[in-house]
Parts: structure tokens; C-alpha cells; sequence
């Protein structure tokens, strides 16, 4: 029996919160299972409902469409990855510039390749899925591109590196490091991550060296 009140709501002796936090994560999980699947462009909430067991009213009580659901999954992706890297980065401030871009890359390649649906969402899905979609991918790129140029300027200050104007430089790097995780990710068998780490790591050298 439910109780309808804001706060400590119960259901069939479960917090009515706790349910929707369980529910909308089944959703969240069974988009990323069918955009990667299906492709977003041929996807539909019935598909996803039915991967998730619940019903489509279900599904709308927690997302306005599909939209709203992969732009849910896209920032939750991209933030895991993006915190990994500044992780790895920060842990290695004292070291060589190979050795903090390997880390970088390895924490990057590790958070969203390791997951084939979640490269196939956060490289490929998300390209033309709409204007909205877009918007927020373009700027999460631009979000990307402060960070990885930080970086460069940091190894700049340490010698190890010319200075100079990094944007198209790192935009480049976005684009072979996005492409080579994303063909990576779905390889059978897949080279070893070590292989991937050490190409990407002598473009991003080179391509921030120049």
C-alpha cells in the first residue's frame, strides 16, 4: 500500500524513491543496450521499454522521449571518462609528458572503450541525432578541448613541449583518439589496450609537439 506523501513515500515496502532511482537506471541501461544495438535513428521507446520490462507510461514519467534520454546517457558517459582523465592527469603532474599522456589515454580509453555500447553511444550515436543533441555534444567537445589544452600548456611550462595556440591541434587529437576508440571497442579480436595506448600517445605527442 502507498503512502502519497513528498517524503517517505513506501511501495510494496520499498521507498517510492528508491523504486524510481531503480527504474529510470533500468531505462538509462537498456537505451545505452538499444541505441548501440538498433542505432538511435531506428530505435523506439516500445524497443526500450521492452528490454527493460517496464511500460511506456513508466518510461514517460521519467523522460520527455528518446532525446532526453540519450542526452541523459551521453553527459553520464561523458563525465565518467572526463573525471578519469583529470584523474590520471592530476596523478601524474610530476612526471614526463609521455608518461602523463599515457595516463590520460589509458584512464579515456579504459572509462568509455572498455563498454562497446557506450563507445558506439558517446562517438556515433550522438553524431546527427538532432540540434539538441548537437548543441550539447559540441559543447562538451569545447569542455574537452580547455582540458586537454591545459594540459599542453602545462607540459609547455616544463620544457617539454613548444608553446603555442593548441585549439585546432587539440581538436584534431579529439577526432584520431574518438575514431581509434571507437573501432577498437568493437575489434574482435581486439589488439591490446597497450598496442592502442602507445599509437594514440605518439599522435597526441606529435600532434601537440608540432
Amino acid at each position: 500500500m502507498s503512502q502519497d506523501a513528498n517524503t517517505g513515500r513506501m511501495y510494496a515496502g520499498q521507498p517510492v524513491e528508491d523504486r524510481q532511482r531503480q527504474r529510470r537506471a533500468r531505462f538509462l541501461e537498456s537505451g545505452l543496450t538499444v541505441f548501440a544495438r538498433d542505432g538511435y535513428a531506428n530505435s523506439s521507446v516500445g524497443a526500450i521499454c521492452k528490454d527493460a520490462g517496464l511500460s511506456s507510461r513508466q518510461f514517460y514519467e521519467e523522460f520527455t522521449g528518446r532525446e532526453s534520454l540519450l542526452l541523459e546517457l551521453y553527459e553520464h558517459i561523458d563525465r565518467e571518462s572526463r573525471d578519469a582523465v583529470t584523474k590520471a592527469l592530476a596523478s601524474k603532474s610530476d612526471a614526463s609528458a609521455l608518461d602523463i599522456v599515457d595516463a590520460g589515454v589509458r584512464a579515456y580509453v579504459e572509462s568509455i572503450g572498455s563498454d562497446p555500447r557506450k563507445a558506439r553511444v558517446a562517438l556515433v550515436e550522438v553524431v546527427g541525432a538532432g540540434p539538441k543533441v548537437e548543441k550539447f555534444r559540441l559543447e562538451l567537445r569545447r569542455v574537452w578541448g580547455s582540458l586537454l589544452a591545459g594540459a599542453a600548456e602545462d607540459a609547455a611550462l616544463h620544457g617539454e613541449i613548444p608553446t603555442g595556440d593548441y585549439e585546432m591541434r587539440v581538436l584534431a587529437i579529439i577526432g584520431a583518439v574518438n575514431y581509434v576508440v571507437d573501432a577498437w571497442s568493437v575489434a574482435d579480436p581486439r589488439p591490446p589496450l597497450d598496442d592502442v595506448i602507445r599509437v594514440l600517445s605518439k599522435v597526441i605527442i606529435g600532434a601537440v609537439g608540432a
